[in-house]
């Protein structure tokens, strides 16, 4: 397999369907595909074909072959029988486990049984169903062959993990064990299901990452209430202090939708408080995305696109500048860097790497650069000290 298009025969297109915005970057990148490549053969798989197949079938005909959700053997079966005829390669960024640093994904569950009143997830995915354990380690077992230090859990809703007995805390000390594994991270944990055993778990065990994804999506009652949500600013501030309690140096991330239907100024300004008192480290902004077949696409009364975007603007404005005075505040402080690989070849004179502390996500938070006398290896962790900072990068010496 390979990552660049023009050197392949099959391109293999991974399409999101969860909200509009996605479903038009998923939609531009098919089309920047047949008309870029145009001989190649092209294949789109993912959440946009499992909601709009006959419509995307019908509409780019181009398409050598359409797949949704659940179908990827499927999709390896096509391309390999294809290869078998015609001696192909292929260029995708969304099969295999082809690690672009010293992470590896491992999917824990899939879909989802909220009915959070926006969100189209479960009319795409289905139902939550738990992966296997056995699925699971072989996964890991998959991805730190191919020499993955970190694993990084994912599900629409990680916490909910179990099989006979086994919950999401046991499961994550098993991986932990390995000895392959230096790092292991929780993404896309619900507040309501982040209890105390998982604190403790996260919080006590020296190959988790004291890192806590947690999307609040709000802070204002009402508003969670409409949205079909558990929680508010109090309830949120809660949890966060209990993980502080236990761990003073967790990194926390989480995502907030504007512009809900009823949003008022008021529900606004509970979430601009929430979020400056709340002093997370990564959060993402999202205006409100009316998605068919969820309840909320017919919602009332509306917030106007114009009062959205300027409360999406302030929003963003406001989560910034409460991220990068926390990035700022690491400057002097010694960090273990795992190492991702070496620096790009636009980096500033000195750096030698590129990696990422306990506190960044792969692929969603910052990074941090390495300066040094010496190049360090993919998967390597090494000490360095803090002496920059710009937006949510960092700048370490090693030592």
């Amino acid at each position: 397999m390979g990552e660049d298009p023009a050197s392949a025969d099959v391109v293999i297109v991974n399409t999101c369907g969860f909200i509009r915005e996605a479903k038009e970057e998923s939609l531009e990148a098919i089309f920047d595909v047949v008309g870029r490549y145009p001989d190649h053969r092209l294949v789109v798989m993912g959440c946009l074909v499992q909601r709009y197949r006959s419509e995307l079938e019908r509409d780019i005909p181009e398409v050598e072959a359409w797949f949704g959700v659940g179908e990827l053997d499927a999709v390896a079966e096509h391309v390999a029988a294809g290869a078998a005829v015609a001696g192909s390669q292929t260029a995708t960024g969304g099969m295999g486990s082809l690690l672009r640093g010293a992470w590896g994904y491992i999917k824990v569950s899939d879909g989802c049984d909220h009915r959070c009143s926006f969100c189209a997830i479960p009319l795409i995915k289905g139902p939550y169903r738990g992966e296997p354990l056995a699925s699971i380690l072989d996964q890991a077992d998959q991805v730190l062959a191919e020499g993955a230090r970190e694993l990084v859990l994912v599900g629409q809703d990680t916490a909910l993990w179990h099989e006979d007995g086994c919950s999401l805390p046991e499961l994550v000390e098993r991986l932990a064990e390995d000895p392959r594994v230096a790092r292991v991270r929780l993404m896309y944990l619900q507040p309501e299901h982040v209890d105390e055993r998982l604190l403790e778990v996260v919080a006590g065990h020296p190959r988790v990452c004291r890192y806590l994804d947690m999307p609040f999506q709000h802070a204002s009652r009402a508003v969670l209430r409409r949205m079909r949500r558990w929680g508010d600013a109090h309830d949120y501030l809660d949890l966060i202090g209990k993980a502080r309690a236990r761990m003073p140096d967790v990194s926390l991330r989480s995502t907030f939708i504007v512009g809900f239907p009823g949003e008022t100024e008021d529900d606004f300004q509970q979430l601009l408080d929430f979020v400056t008192e709340a002093d997370l480290d990564h959060a993402g902004a999202f205006a409100f995305s009316a998605e068919e077949g969820t309840a909320a696409a017919v919602l009332e009364p509306r917030v106007s696109p114009r009062v959205t975007r300027k409360r999406l603007a302030r929003l963003t404005s406001a989560l910034l500048d409460v991220g990068e005075l926390r990035t700022v505040g690491r400057i002097g402080s010694n960090v273990e860097v795992l190492v991702d690989g070496p620096a790009p070849p636009d980096a500033p004179e000195g750096i030698v790497a590129v990696g990422r502390t306990e506190g960044q996500a792969p692929e969603v938070d910052g990074v941090t650069y390495l300066l040094g006398p010496r190049m360090p290896v993919r998967g390597e962790v090494v000490v360095a000290e803090v002496v920059d900072a710009a937006g949510f990068d960092l700048f370490a010496e090693m030592s």
